[in-house]
């Protein structure tokens, strides 16, 4: 039986690989908060117990037993997390802070009841896709043709698709996106970019003018927005 901090191990490397990125040691430090002796360590255990493998480019990359155990953890949690939200009423950042107790209690009949009471649900409430709900967790991303708010071009008009799991304080970013009226499925434009990366973005947030942080904009995955590129080419050949 895996510990809570071992799963969450598994996730973490799931989700950024997810994410296209290599895992490092030191990106898995700062999201456990501890030292690079600590992740060494257990990544050596994951490795001896056949959860993954280390590549030397990649870093640890998860097996087929691996996999399963981090789809399974990021199910349960993501569908506690919308059970929180949609039935207790829960906003999204304590739906995320509870959602770790609720999902280590989570029976395998107790989520079969929570998917048919939430109508078999393919996303969590900040965006990200739940396994085994129908959609390709792992291609989610790609499928979806999102890039990070941080690296958008001027001008282009997107939605936001979701938000990382990748941080070192998930709450935080949570309550800092609700601040700016920044969540799922918002319309999002970029109206200037800054001269430099410490410059914020100056955003167009469903016809609101927020400015963001580079570092957290990194952090909030947008897909086109197709329906209001269509209504600015109707506009453009109106005038035309």
């Amino acid at each position: 039986m895996l510990s809570a901090t071992a799963s969450e191990y598994l996730e973490t490397i799931y989700n950024i690989a997810a994410e296209g990125e290599a895992v490092v040691g030191a990106r898995l430090a700062e999201k456990f908060h501890v030292a690079a002796a600590s992740v060494t360590e257990m990544l050596h255990r994951l490795q001896r117990e056949g959860y993954i493998e280390m590549d030397r480019t990649h870093g640890p990359i998860l097996t087929a037993p691996g996999l399963a155990e981090a789809e399974a953890s990021l199910r349960q949690h993501r569908l506690a997390e919308r059970f929180l939200a949609e039935v207790l009423g829960m906003d999204w950042i304590a739906a995320h802070e509870e959602a770790h107790a609720l999902q280590h209690a989570m029976t395998p009949a107790i989520e079969k009841r929570v998917v048919e009471v939430l109508g078999n649900p393919t996303t969590c409430p900040h965006g990200n896709p739940i396994p085994g709900s129908g959609v390709n967790t792992r291609e989610y991303l790609r499928d979806h043709r999102a890039e990070r708010l941080s690296g958008l071009a001027v001008g282009a008009p997107v939605r936001v698709l979701c938000t990382s799991e990748v941080v070192e304080d998930e709450s935080a970013l949570l309550r800092y996106l609700s601040d700016k009226g920044i969540q799922p499925g918002t319309s999002v434009v970029v109206r200037d970019n800054g001269p430099d990366d410490s410059s914020p973005l100056m955003l167009d947030v469903a016809g609101a003018p927020v400015a963001l942080g580079r570092d957290v904009a990194r952090r909030i995955w947008v897909e086109p927005n197709e329906k209001a590129s269509a209504d600015k080419r109707d506009l453009a050949a109106s005038h035309t």
